[in-house]
């Protein structure tokens, strides 16, 4: 490939990447309109679709004039026609968008209840957000496997889509005063299919583009093909984004999950060695000291595979650099294990019973904080694949939960505080254990932080 052809490619792969955000936008803000009866957001979906066909105008320019100039051949000829193809679909998914954003206004003065809706309806929106944004990443990734994987799925949104129809007409002959709104629930149903339908013609244009197989009116799926995992990946311990053995892409939002879990673990197992510090069992002490530094480095092993692996054209419902301070809050939280393990290892002192039994209360609080992160970001990658109103509710709910329970511990926190200045009374010993209260606390504040990055991720 010549360096001009590469150029334009990058050029195109760049638009392409520009126009899906736009066109998942437009989805998803179209349904949130839906769901929410809210006009104003349609009319930004309908007033941005002129950019989604300007976007379409350019790259179909880009690729015939790449196409004429260079001639190329093999995989690039398959990338500039599948891009092109690419592009159409989008375009058309934007115009469905617009579609069910031009309802909106009509169910906005509508007296009927969107409540009223067939539950398999949101179902189909979520199906088809997630199918859309798959197929997007299947093509920023070059994956296939993705790629089959939502063409498979498109079968669920057919099946939904007969059972909302079905519903609707049910609902319809039951209440014959519901009849427009079940019309608009089956014209909304038809739009939302159609979206799923060209998430799947994209997944189809990706599997060509990747594997060189023409696979539009098949039915099922033939054995794709599949790359050997590099040297680089076999070596390591706790791979992110790619497993060994497992040729599933990881997306980062996944990865953050699995690293909240190693560290969760790593402020676990440091609770241990709390104990056995105090109980005088040193070779214990020790062993848990090399698991907790075993599973820090699993940790940061996928933080920084997170970084590494994160490609710079990736379409993410969030900020990158977000999502790098809540990996930097996480890490710090495993750290502070690290550093409460190595503080005990300095110097013994002996606590009395009630002061020890509140210092494992406060360590008991900060780590049931710690552990939250983890269905909480858990629920975060819901929330951005479905654009579920409910889902960020809830969200907000545990992350408004997490930091009352962090205030608990702030006061518990000082309470241990002023128990240390009456009952211990060897300055050296006095400042030693304020330091150990102030670590044990210092995991509930990384955590805080980062649920409320958390909160500002799902807010934009």
């Amino acid at each position: 490939m010549t360096a001009r052809v590469q150029r334009e490619i990058a050029e195109i792969k760049n638009l392409l990447l520009q126009m899906s955000a736009l066109v998942e936008e437009a989805v998803r803000t179209s349904i949130l309109a839906w769901q929410q009866k809210n006009p104003e957001l349609a009319q930004r979906v309908i007033e941005h679709d002129w950019e989604i066909d300007e976007m379409e105008n350019k790259i179909d320019s880009l690729v015939l004039k790449t196409l004429v100039l260079q001639q190329p051949m093999a995989v690039d000829l398959r990338f500039l026609t599948s891009s092109m193809q690419i592009a159409e679909q989008l375009e058309r998914v934007g115009d469905h968008a617009v579609n069910i954003a031009e309802k909106v206004h009509e169910l906005s003065t509508d007296t009927s209840s969107l409540s009223t809706a067939s539950p398999g309806l949101k179902e189909m929106a979520n199906h088809a957000i997630a199918m859309l944004g798959d197929s997007i990443n299947s093509f920023v990734y070059a994956d296939s496997n993705l790629a089959w994987e939502v063409k498979e799925r498109d079968k669920v949104v057919d099946e939904l889509y007969i059972q909302v129809v079905n519903d609707e007409i049910d609902s319809v002959e039951a209440q014959r005063l519901e009849i427009r709104a079940g019309i608009y629930h089956i014209i909304l149903a038809l739009n939302i299919e159609r979206i799923a339908d060209l998430a799947t013609n994209i997944a189809e244009d990706v599997i060509f583009f990747v594997e060189g197989r023409l696979v539009r009116h098949t039915f099922g799926k033939e054995e794709p093909i599949k790359e050997e995992p590099s040297s680089t990946e076999a070596e390591e311990e706790y791979p992110c984004p790619s497993p060994i053995g497992d040729t599933k892409r990881r997306e980062p939002l996944e990865c953050l999950e699995n690293h909240s879990k190693y560290v969760a673990d790593c402020f676990e197992e440091a609770r241990g060695a709390l104990s056995a510090y105090f109980e005088g069992e040193e070779k214990l002490f020790e062993a848990i000291s090399e698991k907790v530094s075993e599973l820090e480095h699993a940790a940061d092993l996928i933080s920084r595979n997170v970084r590494a692996h994160l490609p710079k054209g990736i379409i993410m419902p969030i900020d990158k650099f977000e999502l790098f301070l809540y990996l930097q809050e996480e890490d710090n939280i495993a750290d502070t294990a690290e550093d409460i393990i190595e503080w005990l290892s300095y110097k013994r002192v002996d606590l009395p019973d009630d002061l020890k039994d509140k210092l494992y209360d406060l360590y008991a609080m900060c780590l049931s904080i710690c552990q939250d992160l983890k269905p909480i970001i858990h629920a975060a990658r819901t929330y951005f694949q479905t654009g579920d109103e409910d889902v960020r509710t809830h969200i907000k709910d545990k992350i408004l939960a997490l930091r009352r329970r962090e205030h608990e511990a702030d006061l518990v926190e000082h309470e241990l505080k002023k128990m240390i200045f009456d009952k211990v009374s060897e300055p050296l010993a006095v400042m030693y254990t304020l330091r150990l209260v102030e670590l044990i606390g210092r995991a509930a504040d990384h955590a805080e932080n980062a649920a409320d990055i958390l909160r500002s991720m799902i807010a934009r």
